[in-house]
């Protein structure tokens, strides 16, 4: 709730814009909720036509995705839903996490039966569409609002199932190209930018030219063609009832739009993925992966769910231009081929090198020229050709001062959230804009890292209502904080060790000895000093088995059964228990740390091993 307050007051809204129950459509003003409704289902299901089918074959199998599912699978799969709005069959989550074993085992079967049979319950393919407006707009127009979709949890349920066995193939097999970092494990925006910013600073470290290409595909999730991604997972091997199913489950799709306690007509949907559903993010990465094909030699392209950035560096303009050019013709061709449309009021063109461009090319994307820009702005970070490591830390700022302002009108209101909440507000809303650029940022200047300071100090001030006189270290004492700055040192190296940790399949690495060749150098020299100080060598870092396809309720935790599990004791005690702990109750152990960099180390301690975002050390 705090969070949702804090963003109204942090947002500049439009004083002209009007009251959402009218709508103005066809130049005249709607005011029935019921026409209204039905606006929204004609504008939603305008992306949606019929479309040619293509011949499939489902007959070969692939043992691993349609195997029986295992009780374990739907037991992981519950406590993983989330307890949102339950779609058209009103069944809560919740529900579904009081069932008892005897009863999970008879869902099993239902859900066995559906995956045997390729039969979905109607509630399953019918889709509730709350209209959202967005921010900042006229709420009179219909394209003023995006869809929020309500499912069905039950079939949420069975996706998740599918969607973590697609996943595991997809990543364990290989499959998809490492610049896919929307969707999958061990990549996210961090690896995506962070490869971007390593690909800038090492042209304009060689005295290269840098031209990169912001590309945006219009309605992605509702342009996908059913039978063409169908046809693509039968080429990646995922096949079988598994294939069968989701054919049955994308295909003739239903909804209606909620809108003032108000329904819609039933509509139709003929072609793209279903807002809200848990498949639909894999789907559309296995759409997108032979995307890669069309670029040209030297170029190269990042991917996060519907942003492209492709980018090419050279000693040549001219050789760029070539490059570019050559690979938007055949991004224009896969488009069309695949019935995607690229929104040309969104694509922008930009050169980031440190060289001086006496003229800046022509290139065309399906005729149409693009405008050469000063900035970009890639998954949230604003890279510019002057003064890059600045115009991101003033972007960063400048969404910071935003929050700073709702939170001192959210602060200041008399009985209003207490200290703690505040301080919550301040790290998820406020500082979390620091710690998602930390990779980044980390290598900044101190000047810069001490802007970042700034923020927190006066974020905290608001917070725990200290005059603005009171010290820095009294201010972090009370908060229970370290000096943002530090913080940001030290995600930037949990990121780094997290990549060596997850090799082979990092998107950063890919063997542990070259560390200097896939980072920036400042970064690889920080990275050399902790292992220097931990005494250990990046070759002590051994990776598991990704997704281990067993029971996982094959170890107990215990959260809060020891003494030492108090935050609130001093860390000597913390420590010297934990250590009395260990080997006083469990003679063979080991410690799993979910920051190595905090991490106890005793002499017997030694070789690390990681696994995600854990480090488990051995005893020897």
């Amino acid at each position: 709730m705090f969070f949702k307050i804090l963003n109204k007051l942090s947002s500049h809204t439009n004083p002209n814009v009007k009251n959402h129950e009218i709508i103005f459509h066809n130049n005249r003003y709607v005011t029935n909720p019921i026409t209204q409704s039905n606006l929204f289902a004609n504008h939603f299901s305008s992306y949606s036509h019929e479309v040619q089918p293509i011949p499939l074959d489902y007959s070969t199998e692939n043992e691993f995705l349609n195997r029986n599912i295992e009780f374990w699978e739907l037991k992981r799969a519950i406590s993983k839903t989330k307890n949102s709005t339950p779609g058209a069959d009103n069944i809560p989550s919740i529900w579904f996490k009081n069932l008892d074993d005897a009863s999970l085992l008879k869902i099993l079967g239902m859900l066995q039966q559906q995956l045997d049979s390729s039969v979905l319950p109607k509630a399953w393919k019918h889709t509730i569409i709350i209209p959202i407006p967005k921010p900042n707009k006229d709420n009179t127009k219909l394209t003023s609002y995006r869809p929020i979709a309500l499912t069905s949890v039950f079939c949420k349920i069975f996706e998740r199932i599918l969607a973590h066995r697609i996943t595991h193939f997809l990543t364990s097999q290989k499959k998809l190209n490492p610049n896919q970092h929307g969707f999958l494990p061990f990549r996210d925006n961090h690896t995506a930018i962070y490869k971007i910013y390593s690909a800038i600073s090492e042209a304009r470290k060689n005295k290269k030219f840098f031209v990169a290409v912001s590309l945006d595909i219009k309605s992605a999730y509702d342009s996908v063609h059913v039978d063409a991604l169908i046809l693509k997972c039968l080429q990646l091997g995922i096949s079988g009832k598994v294939t069968k199913w989701m054919h049955h489950f994308l295909q003739d799709r239903s909804f209606q739009i909620k809108w003032r306690n108000s329904f819609s007509n039933t509509k139709t949907s003929f072609k793209g993925l279903p807002q809200g559903s848990v498949l639909s993010p894999i789907l559309y990465v296995i759409f997108m992966n032979d995307f890669f094909e069309t670029l040209d030699n030297n170029v190269e392209c990042s991917i996060f769910a519907d942003d492209i950035f492709v980018y090419c560096s050279h000693h040549s303009i001219t050789y760029i231009q070539t490059k570019i050019q050559n690979t938007l013709e055949l991004i224009h061709k896969w488009c069309c081929y695949w019935k995607l449309t690229i929104c040309p009021e969104k694509n922008a063109i930009i050169e980031l090198s440190n060289k001086q461009v006496v003229s800046f090319p022509r290139i065309t994307y399906a005729g149409i020229p693009l405008p050469w820009s000063e900035s970009i702005k890639y998954l949230g970070i604003q890279f510019s050709k002057y003064n890059q490591n600045g115009q991101i830390l003033r972007s960063l700022r400048n969404k910071a001062l935003k929050k700073i302002i709702g939170l001192k009108m959210l602060g200041y209101k008399r009985n209003g959230p207490r200290t703690k909440h505040l301080i919550t507000i301040t790290n998820n809303s406020i500082l979390s804009l620091s710690f998602y650029s930390s990779p980044i940022i980390n290598k900044f200047s101190e000047t810069h890292l001490k802007s970042c300071n700034v923020i927190q100090t006066t974020s905290l001030r608001i917070a725990l209502g200290v005059p603005i006189w009171t010290p820095n270290i009294i201010l972090l004492k009370l908060a229970g904080q370290e000096i943002l700055s530090g913080k940001i040192k030290r995600l930037a190296i949990q990121f780094f060790i997290k990549q060596l940790a997850n090799q082979p399949f990092s998107a950063l690495f890919h063997t542990p000895d070259r560390i200097h060749s896939q980072l920036v150098e400042k970064d690889a020299e920080s990275l050399r000093i902790t292992f220097r100080n931990l005494n250990c060598i990046p070759d002590h870092i051994i990776s598991l088995p990704i997704f281990p396809h067993s029971n996982p309720n094959a170890c107990e935790i215990f959260l809060n059964d020891f003494s030492f599990q108090n935050k609130e004791l001093p860390s000597s005690i913390i420590s010297s228990d934990f250590i009395d702990c260990i080997q006083r109750l469990f003679l063979n152990h080991f410690i799993i740390a979910t920051d190595v960099l905090n991490l106890i180390v005793t002499p017997p301690l030694r070789v690390f091993l990681a696994y995600s975002n854990f480090v488990i050390v051995f005893t020897l």
